[in-house]
């Protein structure tokens, strides 16, 4: 039974969620994105254990005594990183961002089904389709590869062991994302090209993954949006869709 991570850190948002400490306390549908994707999260029955990493004395007036919190860290690599050295000698993790209105017992539920095999991370991905069927005016970063249209989600279940030897690997993904160059460097061109050309096949990423970093991946389809479909002040448009879902209720 894997642990919990939620990221509720960050820096101030001003425009999305005013005079207060970030975007995972703004409230919608009358309660905050943080206490929703807790609440979503021990309903699962499949994690026993909760931490949040954020700010401390905010996130603990809004959670549940038995909630473990830990203090932010400068980045979300290491907030994941000092999360899991707190959680010692648990096998999985399940980190979830905080700022995920749509998030359901059900969603993870149902991801964490689908988390089968001995690979060292688990990351889902949507089809673009799926998003655009409940939500046809939502934005967000699609990529095309051989298998379809897909956007990331704002989960991982990952080996927390593995942290360490995928930090490197992380980083560099991270400062070469709108570089090619740089991503070159780590994947080799002929995997970057196929890759823009929308020609690289899901099977062949993770390949690739495993031969650079020695870490076993799965992408995970799942069949809706919402465990992809965050809040993000600069898709001001997806701001207005998500509150409206949420004021509408589970069934709208």
């Amino acid at each position: 039974m894997p642990a919990a991570i939620v990221l509720a850190g960050g820096p101030p948002d001003p425009q999305l969620a005013p005079g207060l400490p970030n975007k995972a306390f703004l409230e919608l549908g009358g309660r905050p994105l943080l206490a929703r994707v807790v609440d979503a999260i021990r309903a699962t029955q499949s994690v026993d254990r909760i931490v949040v990493v954020g700010p401390v004395e905010p996130v603990r007036a809004l959670v549940d005594p038995s909630i473990e919190v830990i203090p932010e860290q400068p980045s979300l690599i290491d907030n994941m990183a000092a999360a899991a050295a707190h959680l010692t000698g648990v096998p999985l993790v399940l980190t979830v961002a905080a700022d995920l209105p749509l998030i359901t017992p059900q969603a993870l539920g149902h991801f964490l089904d689908l988390c089968t095999g001995e690979a060292g991370f688990y990351y889902p991905v949507v089809p673009q389709a799926a998003l655009h069927r409940r939500f046809p005016d939502a934005q967000k970063t699609f990529v095309r590869v051989a298998d379809g249209v897909f956007c990331g989600g704002s989960v991982l279940l990952f080996n927390p062991a593995l942290i360490d030897r995928v930090r490197p690997l992380v980083q560099r993904v991270i400062d070469g994302r709108k570089k090619p160059w740089l991503l070159a460097q780590l994947f080799g061109w002929t995997t970057v090209l196929k890759l823009a050309a929308g020609n690289l096949t899901i099977a062949e990423m993770e390949t690739r993954i495993f031969e650079v970093a020695g870490v076993r991946g799965k992408a995970v389809i799942l069949d809706g949006p919402e465990l992809a479909l965050d809040l993000d002040a600069e898709r001001p448009g997806n701001v207005a869709i998500l509150r409206a879902a949420v004021e509408a209720g589970p069934d709208h």
